[in-house]
């Protein structure tokens, strides 16, 4: 288990700046001291640490106005390729939209081009050469807000970004997130894309929100918790009251951290959740999913 945290004391700085030098300078000979730059003083600063409070992972963001910098993002070489840096990226992007940061810019390396278009950044030009034989490319993101999302918009943009390209019927249905409180989970979707021959909702559409509202919510806890796992529909009961006329928006609500954490141990979990739907103000649907989450 992972988390994310700010380094305050002396000790805790001196291990976050030599992490930076190891992964970061010291690969292509540079000195000591190259690791850092004249904006530390004012930067936000996190790493991130294992369950016995080793160092794994370090990152930095500079704000400038509505504008922030992500710089200096490493992941030790033994612990890649476990969504680490995603988590890293998100924590920055958390700070910078408390901060009422507007875009997040940054220079990557070719190699990481890729991994930073996975959290939504989009080239848009070329960036400075490092050590003379690195280049980069300069990368964006705006972070316009989703909705004024509570509690952890970058979850739910990450959330949003797994929907559309893991179950693309979430993206014809045009179902979005609209708020997130840490334990209620709201979705719409966009009642002209899901019409019947009556012009009211067809009724698969309001099965299928109600189902996707019920596996954000699960998903986003888990990410919250440090967790990881397969989430699929046991079974499900719908009980259909009243045409959906209005925009169609879905709510769920639970804290799950208990159910969940036998994943630690490698267990399966069994969670069952109750989703309403409503048309505009007026209750539509009642839905009780069972979903059962299977440890990677």
């Amino acid at each position: 288990m992972y988390r994310v945290v700010t380094p305050q004391s002396e000790a805790e700085l001196e291990a976050y700046y030599q992490l930076r030098w190891l992964l970061l300078r010291k690969p292509w000979q540079q000195p000591r001291g190259s690791e850092r730059d004249e904006f530390d003083e004012y930067a936000h600063h996190r790493m991130m640490v294992d369950n016995t409070g080793n160092l794994v992972a370090v990152g930095r963001l500079y704000v400038s106005g509505d504008e922030a910098q992500i710089r200096f993002m490493a992941v030790v070489p033994d612990c890649r390729d476990h969504g680490l840096g995603t988590r890293m990226v998100q924590a920055l992007e958390q700070v910078a939209r408390q901060l009422g940061v507007r875009r997040l810019v940054m220079n990557a390396r070719e190699e990481a081009v890729a991994f930073y278009g996975r959290c939504g950044f989009t080239v848009v030009g070329e960036g400075p050469i490092s050590f003379g034989k690195i280049p980069h490319r300069q990368m964006i993101k705006a972070l316009t807000s989703i909705h004024q999302i509570r509690h952890r918009p970058e979850l739910c943009d990450e959330l949003q970004r797994q929907w559309h390209r893991r179950i693309p019927i979430s993206e014809k249905m045009g179902i979005k997130i609209i708020q997130y409180t840490g334990s209620r989970f709201k979705t719409k979707a966009n009642l002209t894309a899901n019409l019947n021959l009556h012009e009211s909702m067809f009724a698969g559409s309001i099965y299928s929100q109600c189902v996707l509202t019920g596996w954000g919510l699960i998903w986003l806890q888990m990410q919250e918790f440090g967790l990881s796992g397969d989430i699929v529909q046991g079974s499900g009961d719908i009980k259909y009251m009243t045409p959906v006329w209005d925009e169609p928006t879905a709510e769920v609500q639970g804290r799950l951290r208990e159910q969940l954490m036998p994943l630690q141990a490698g267990e399966r979990v069994r969670i069952e959740l109750n989703v309403t739907l409503y048309s505009g103000e007026h209750k539509s649907a009642s839905f009780t999913g069972r979903y059962v989450i299977l440890p990677h």
